[in-house]
């Protein structure tokens, strides 16, 4: 089915990609349906992993390391020359969907092996490992499984996640993408509210069940959408001689991305930010279900609130952002979520508590998420945009390492005291607030008045 309409008058386009109004809806209605798929594919790995390891009575260390350091190695190493591959890559198909239908079927297969990782792991102890390594436990053999399943989930997770980006850079018109943006993140939003109300409760009591009929879901849907949105044609790739090595690309990422301050100052807001939410993730989830007692299905219904009400603010955030700037709703964001943070480590102490805390954060998740987006797009040179795009993603994931390490080792040295987690949230969201605000203060850059000269 091809999106573009020769019966019917082009709205624009993309390069040789030419929509008529039918076309645009069409592409979007695909788009979307794989934006929703796959919402609701990652949702299960990230709320499952943490409390599935807290089941087999992996240390803290380790629950931060699986569930964020792998995914940052895997980007800060892996993101670069892919990255560079797919766009240099030319097919029948175009160069992105080759990506994206060849690593589908393997990430959803990593993740039905993380659900059976048990089974397979008593079955590899039993008949390849007792017999010959007596001294190893067969609770050794199921973690080492996982650690392997999680590595490879994150890799193709990874291409997944960049190339889809990349196809919706490549096939969506720019003078609508700001609209299709704000749907992707509502439709993504319902999705991650249909799994929590729907599957997050027994997540762990039918956890093969789960992991398999979400991956043949994820699968089918995102062949779906491969087979239906097509890319145009692209200009040949550059002589091979003219393509940067692999270390000069880093080498290119970091001279270039942090040569002016108030790149420098961005970039590292923006990786505290990270930090503080990816490292922080896993055990406040921990704290919600051993520290405070909560039941799944509690859980599950309080996400599903958090969930409806930011697919509600998303256009309101927006429209904050035209009318005021960018850079000061990412910092109102910041300072909310550090206070919020604190005041829930003096607070939260029940089920009362957690629903406050849960619907409260996401206002400053959506303004911090909107506001340093278009933030990025005003600061960032528009020649480059993608480099500097790619560098935010690469250090981001470099902090994601360390920050994941540090807070599994916090909450091991605090006795899985989990309430302590806020305190390390209050840090970090306190510090990226000031490198916003210097920002704002850098003085040949006004963001306010900008807007007025962008097209």
């Amino acid at each position: 089915m091809n999106l573009q309409s020769n019966d019917a008058p082009s709205l624009g386009g993309v390069e040789t990609l030419q929509y008529s109004k039918k076309g645009l809806i069409t592409l979007f209605s695909w788009l979307l349906w794989g934006d929703f798929a796959f919402v609701f594919f990652e949702t299960v790995f990230g709320k499952f992993l943490p409390l599935f390891l807290r089941e087999l009575h992996v240390s803290n260390f380790m629950i931060g390391i699986l569930s964020g350091s792998t995914v940052g190695l895997v980007n800060v190493f892996c993101l670069p020359p892919i990255s560079r591959w797919s766009d240099l890559f030319r097919s029948r198909w175009g160069r992105r969907i080759p990506f994206l239908f060849w690593s589908t079927p393997l990430t959803a297969l990593t993740v039905i092996l993380v659900g059976y990782a048990p089974e397979t792991g008593s079955w590899v102890y039993q008949h390849a490992v007792a017999p010959y390594f007596p001294k190893v436990t067969q609770e050794h053999v199921i973690v080492t499984q996982l650690v392997i399943w999680v590595f490879a989930f994150n890799f193709f997770n990874m291409i997944l996640v960049n190339a889809f980006n990349w196809l919706v850079c490549d096939v969506v018109p720019q003078f609508i993408m700001a609209r299709f943006l704000s749907w992707f993140r509502v439709v993504g939003t319902l999705s991650s509210c249909v799994f929590m109300w729907c599957v997050f409760p027994y997540i762990l009591t039918y956890r093969k069940e789960v992991c398999i009929g979400v991956g043949i879901f994820y699968t089918i849907a995102f062949w779906l959408m491969c087979s239906k949105v097509k890319e145009g044609s692209y200009p040949p790739p550059p002589p091979k001689n003219e393509q940067p090595g692999f270390f000069k690309s880093f080498g290119i990422y970091f001279q270039e991305c942090l040569r002016e301050p108030i790149h420098r100052y961005f970039f590292l807001a923006y990786t505290l930010v990270v930090a503080a939410i990816s490292s922080s993730g896993p055990f406040i989830l921990l704290f919600s279900k051993e520290t405070l007692g909560l039941e799944m299905s509690d859980l599950g219904k309080v996400f599903a609130y958090a969930a409806i009400l930011s697919a509600l603010l998303y256009f309101v955030v927006g429209w904050i952002c035209d009318k005021t700037s960018p850079i000061l709703v990412a910092i109102g964001g910041v300072v909310c979520f550090a206070l919020i943070s604190i005041g829930a480590y003096f607070f939260v102490h029940g089920k009362i508590g957690w629903i406050v805390y849960s619907l409260v954060s996401t206002f400053p998740g959506i303004a911090w998420g909107i506001g340093y987006v278009t933030t990025g797009m005003r600061i960032f040179p528009r020649e480059k945009y993608g480099q500097f795009s790619a560098g935010l993603n690469v250090f981001g994931c470099g902090f994601l390492i360390v920050f994941n390490f540090l807070s599994g080792k916090l909450m091991d040295w605090s006795g899985s005291d989990y309430r302590v987690i806020f305190l390390w949230c209050f840090s970090l969201f306190s510090l990226s607030a000031l490198c916003l605000w210097k920002v704002h203060q850098v003085k040949h850059i006004n963001l306010i008045d900008l807007k007025k000269s962008l097209p």
